[in-house]
């Protein structure tokens, strides 16, 4: 839209100097505002189908995605779009996909905007993504399908459980549909989420490992639970107690936690309260907690924990929506950054040698040499991001992205804007053959 704003005293029917009017149609308006939008999968940018385009209000942007196919009829359902945003007797929007790309520029937005759910297949095909890391696959699966899902400010990864496009667009639609319907606490007890999880060995200097994990459905949300023991034949090395307030992810974890051989999962809590009361009672030499539980301060309840149970070792873990948002996430203050990804079945990889009960300094070598050997295993030469002849403004956005700066942010600080920037990530992604600002962030920090 235009940048000049039209005077408070005018018309609401009056246009700017680049202003459309409300009532009239102006149809090579907003064909010229019209484009075909587009994303980055496997590597490959992949236009859409269908028309877009971009309205700002009240110093809020949006995309919308069109429902039209043809572009005079496209330009008429924009300006229709405008209309409902800009008047508030002109009617609801009357279609905004999930997933739609929204940039405040001058604080929060004074319109609401309705929101109706998107019951096209076609719009979720073409927003499928192949998981590289199969590890939760069903074994007739070869790519397994998942989705994002966004509705009212929350979104959550989906996977879909096929490698079939339809059926896994037909998958995302039903989740979408209950997500609107019914809220996302049903949608998330009915479906399994994707999430990413981060033990978090030592946080300075950092050394994490991160996995992906697919909730599981439990037999309670509150009560403590003891998974199945799959290996009977067998005594594990290391008895593990979990702490986790969500059901979805404690059952997900403890099938994890006792997958790893040597491992495993006698005790599941919802809560601290319940744990502090329970450890004490069982033979566990590990503790496997969330680093925000919400009943009680990680350091207050700790405290307690050891006093009750002296030398137990306890690991922290944060659960995030992706792996873009653990990146952005990290703690900052460290001087170095040291994160590997593992298998779901291997959770304790770094003390997967440790026979007998486990001490603190034990734990802290062996991490401290699991992360020196990944160390050792760099490639030597030049780092591989200075091959891919990255541009000085490409370098500059790649160290911004290292620090989990936001699009605006790096557009704020270079003084460029929005979609400048955005054209020089996917610039990046192709150069450094990755598919996420994840990897690309990976490949930086390895310098």
């Amino acid at each position: 839209m235009s940048k000049q704003r039209p005077s408070k005293i005018a018309s609401r029917n009056q246009a700017g100097p680049d202003q459309p009017p409300l009532n009239g149609f102006k149809a090579a308006y907003w064909r010229r505002r019209l484009f075909k939008n587009s994303f980055t999968r496997d590597g490959q940018r992949i236009a859409l189908k269908g028309w877009s385009v971009k309205i700002q209000h009240e110093g809020r942007r949006r995309t919308f995605s069109l429902t039209a196919s043809n572009r005079e009829a496209a330009a008429r359902e924009a300006w229709q779009i405008y209309r409902s945003i800009v008047s508030p007797d002109a009617g609801e929007v009357a279609s905004q996909p999930a997933g739609i790309n929204s940039e405040s520029t001058s604080g929060p937005p004074q319109t609401s905007l309705a929101l109706a759910p998107a019951k096209d297949a076609g719009y979720w095909k073409a927003r499928l993504v192949q998981r590289k890391y199969l590890e939760f696959a069903h074994a007739n699966v070869t790519e397994e399908f998942s989705v994002r899902v966004e509705h009212a400010g929350t979104s959550h990864f989906f996977p879909l459980g096929t490698s079939n496009e339809t059926e896994a667009a037909r998958h995302a639609m039903r989740i979408h549909q209950t997500v609107v319907n019914e809220g996302w606490a049903s949608a998330n007890a009915a479906f399994p989420r994707e999430l990413s999880l981060a033990l978090r060995w030592q946080d300075n200097p950092l050394a994490w490992t991160y996995t992906t994990i697919h909730t599981r459905r439990g037999n309670g949300n509150n009560a403590p639970t003891r998974p199945v023991k799959e290996h009977t034949s067998w005594s594990p090395q290391h008895h593990v107690a979990l702490i986790e307030p969500d059901a979805g992810i404690r059952f997900a974890l403890a099938s994890c936690a006792s997958g790893q051989d040597g491992f495993r999962c006698d005790a599941t809590f919802a809560g601290t309260a319940e744990a502090l009361r329970e450890i004490p009672r069982h033979r566990v030499d590990l503790a496997l907690a969330n680093h925000d539980l919400p009943d009680k301060p990680g350091i207050a309840w700790l405290e307690e924990l050891q006093r009750l149970r002296p030398g137990l070792v306890v690991l922290f873990y944060s659960v995030f929506e992706d792996a873009d948002q653990l990146f952005k996430s990290a703690p900052g203050g460290s001087v170095v950054y040291m994160l590997n990804r593992t298998s779901p079945r291997r959770l304790f990889e770094p003390i997967a040698d440790l026979a007998g009960p486990v001490n603190h300094d034990q734990v802290a070598s062996r991490v401290r040499n699991y992360f020196q050997h990944l160390s050792a295993l760099l490639p030597s030469g030049p780092p591989f991001w200075k091959l891919a002849k990255l541009t000085p403004r490409e370098h500059e956005i790649l160290a911004l992205l290292s620090r989990g700066d936001l699009v605006k942010e790096i557009a704020d600080t270079l003084g460029i804007s929005n979609w400048t920037v955005q054209g020089h990530v996917k610039n990046i992604f192709e150069k450094l053959n990755v598919h996420t600002r994840t990897e690309a962030v990976i490949k930086y920090l390895q310098k």
